[in-house]
């Protein structure tokens, strides 16, 4: 029997996949809402949904890209303690860049997106990449000043 799955079930199918199982096991998915009859209908509904999906998809990748080129012409200044040879105590952590982006441009940034390899420890600038969106990484200028 052809099913259509609802959810992703572990090691029978992913959400949106048209399968075959038997008689038994299909009606346990469908009486528990995990998947539906692979009817015209119901085939008709589920590239409706996979083409609205992909519309979907394609619009956050042009917004990823126009928020990559505004975040890309702009500088933001932290400021932070620092010593006599200019090295800052303690690091410049990524929540303090997101709250200090926020703060001067009021664009939300993800702390967790932000990919820093080694903390920021010196006054200056530094360049952070971030990723926006899986094929779209942002690199922001961060100017480190002593308060």
């Amino acid at each position: 029997m052809k099913v259509i799955m609802l959810v992703d079930v572990k090691g029978k199918g992913k959400r949106g996949e048209v399968k075959d199982f038997p008689n038994g096991f299909a009606n346990f998915l469908i009486k528990n809402k995990q998947a539906v009859d692979a009817t015209p209908a119901n085939m008709n509904k589920l590239k409706q949904q996979q083409a609205e999906e992909e519309k979907q998809a394609e619009l956050r990748l042009e917004e990823a890209k126009a928020l990559k080129a505004d975040l890309e012409q702009k500088t933001v200044i932290v400021k932070v303690k620092a010593g006599d040879n200019g090295r800052v105590f303690g690091s410049v952590s990524t929540k303090a860049i997101a709250e200090e982006f926020e703060k001067q441009f009021k664009i939300k940034l993800d702390k967790r997106k932000m990919d820093l390899e080694e903390p920021i420890r010196g006054l200056g600038m530094a360049r952070v990449p971030i990723h926006l969106h899986p094929e779209v990484t942002a690199t922001i200028n961060v100017q480190i000043k002593e308060k």
